[in-house]
């Protein structure tokens, strides 16, 4: 994922608060592709500031395409995933918010579930509609919210996309309203932590582009700027979820996605290995991954 930062207008850039707590001060973490990402110094998020106009975002996702990796990379993922669901979920109708292909709704209509998508990429609700049959809302969250629906969900998930959001917080109450009571909530987001790790380790050793911000490879992706506008960890996610009304049921290292890039899949696969060790031994009370996956509920 990743567009080039040239191609990328200045201008109409908002200055924001922090989207977790709400407060302004922040300190500057790391210039990249002609973006400046801070840390609130209040609870700690880092994210992009300022921010790409909303004119700017949808520019970019309205022909954004995965390819084979939407299409047939992430079969795995998509089941794990649905099983964690299927703890507190085993049936009813869900809602994926930046559904992609369609992959992940097809997984859980295959569960039993009845799925709707809402994917802003032509190309990808296109292909959800015609070759999975996944009815699909094409256009943001914020176009579905403002289209007048009633429907309710008994299950709504963003995999991997509340990191792309101006305003997570924003979305989330947008969203509420549309899962039905006891229903959940289920995010999927890059553990920004080893990111930030890996790349002030390298800056210290005096490494060209520490955070590994102008290859097209990304070996990490806590920071991906304009497509990743807030890096969240842990403890920022469950932050911003209690703020909008849910509760946290479960929180751990997400499942892998792999790809067509053999060395990052075998780098994947050591780091969960480890990462697991340490959840385990410290008595299931340490997260951290590259990514995270968690699940709330909608008292």
């Amino acid at each position: 994922m990743g567009s080039p930062a040239g191609e990328m207008s200045m201008t109409d850039r908002e200055t924001v608060a922090c989207p977790v707590c709400t407060t302004s001060p922040c300190t500057p973490y790391l210039n990249a592709r002609s973006y400046c990402i801070v840390r609130c110094d209040s609870c700690g998020l880092r994210y992009v500031n300022p921010q790409p106009s909303l004119q700017e975002l949808e520019q970019l996702y309205a022909d954004f395409d995965q390819g084979n990796q939407w299409r047939i990379g992430e079969e795995p993922f998509n089941r794990k995933v649905r099983n964690v669901i299927l703890r507190y979920k085993q049936t009813g109708s869900a809602m994926d918010v930046g559904s992609g292909s369609g992959n992940f709704l097809r997984c859980l209509r295959q569960a039993g579930f009845e799925v709707f998508g809402v994917e802003p990429s032509l190309s990808g609700s296109a292909y959800a509609r015609s070759e999975h049959g996944v009815e699909t809302f094409h256009g943001t969250v914020e176009g579905f919210a403002a289209s007048g629906t009633t429907r309710e969900f008994d299950v709504v998930s963003l995999l991997n996309v509340l990191e792309h959001l101006k305003d997570p917080a924003a979305i989330l109450s947008l969203l509420r309203p549309r899962i039905r009571s006891g229903g959940i909530l289920v995010i999927v987001v890059p553990d920004a932590r080893l990111h930030a790790l890996v790349g002030e380790t390298r800056k210290r050793f005096g490494f060209g582009d520490p955070f590994w911000m102008e290859t097209p490879r990304k070996p990490l992706v806590g920071f991906d700027p304009p497509l990743h506008l807030c890096s969240f960890e842990p403890k920022t996610l469950s932050k911003l979820i209690s703020r909008c009304g849910f509760e946290p049921v479960y929180l751990r290292n997400a499942p892998l996605i792999f790809n067509d890039d053999h060395w990052k899949n075998v780098a994947k696969r050591v780091l969960h290995v480890g990462t697991e060790c340490i959840y385990w031994l410290a008595f299931r009370h340490v997260v951290v991954g590259y990514s995270t996956l968690l699940v709330a509920r909608k008292p």
